[in-house]
This record gives C-alpha cells, structure tokens and sequence, in this order.
C-alpha cells in the first residue's frame, strides 16, 4: 500500500463494502482447506493474525485483523452458512449491530482442475460506517484483503508445487 493518504474519494467508495478475488493455481479443495484451517493463519495470514473458529452452522469465530495504523482488533462473527467447498459467510457487529454490522462470504470457484478463483465479498452497514470510511479504515482493510488473497495464493503454490 502506498504511503501517502488516499484522497476522500478512494476512502468514501468503500463505504457499503468491496469484493477482491484471485486465481491460485490449485485445486478447488486446497484451498478450501487452507482457508478453513482457521488455527493456521497465524502461520501465513497478513491480515487475519490468529483466528480461532467453531467451523459450523451458528458457530463462532473470534479473529484479529491487522489494521496497521489503527492498530490490531479482535472481532467476533457468527458463521450463516456453509457449503462446502463452495462457500461459506460469517456476520459480525462492533458494539451493536445498528452501529456496525459486517457480512463476509468466502466463495471458491473451480477454473480448472488445478485453479480455483477465492473470492471475499465484503459489506457493512450500521450508523458508523461513513464515519469509519472518513477516516480510512475500510481502505486500510480493503488492502489487508488483497494481502490476504496474495498470501493464501503464495500458500497454495508452495503446497500444491
């Protein structure tokens, strides 16, 4: 990420939320794998720093994400679905929901028998959210994404190698 601040539109156009994707040359299976394996990430994960999951219906995940200049923050969200290896989404709030509220899908998609495209949908809502991309926040986390998905792809490639 540049050093420089990004300017109010950059900050402001993340506002309801962004989607990041990536082709990782593996199969469908491994990756779902590796993103799953939730006590794993502090082994490779930028952005997730550790992560501590019941990886079912209903269950919860506790995780700390790195936003560099806002600091580390623990955040809690409820898993809404799983199909695996397809996809799965988790829904969290800060404070309360009417304050803050985020919904994250993790979607795998096979493009061949050893690709798979990992794509992150992310959306906020909640009172707080304009004030949240004034200042930055959404950018920075935007960036902690696509670090995500650059790291789980290095990951895949060495595992899959």
């Amino acid at each position: 990420m540049a050093s420089e601040k990004p300017s109010i539109e950059q900050r402001m156009s993340l506002m309801k939320g962004w989607t990041t994707d990536i082709v990782i040359d593996a199969p469908r299976q491994l990756v779902w794998e590796q993103v799953t394996n939730f006590e794993a990430y502090s082994d490779w994960n930028p952005f997730v720093l550790k992560a501590d999951a019941k990886f079912e219906m209903g269950g919860i995940i506790n995780f700390l994400e790195n936003l560099k200049q806002f600091g580390e923050y623990w955040l809690k969200a409820e898993f809404l679905s799983i199909e695996p290896p397809n996809s799965f989404v988790l829904q969290g709030y800060f404070g309360a929901p009417f304050l803050f509220t985020v919904r994250h899908s993790f979607i795998f998609e096979t493009v061949t028998e050893h690709q798979t495209r990992f794509t992150q949908e992310h959306q906020n809502s909640g009172v707080l959210i304009p004030y949240l991309a004034w200042r930055g926040i959404y950018y920075v986390s935007h960036q902690g994404y696509l670090d995500y998905n650059q790291a789980l792809k290095e990951r895949c490639d060495i595992i899959s190698a």
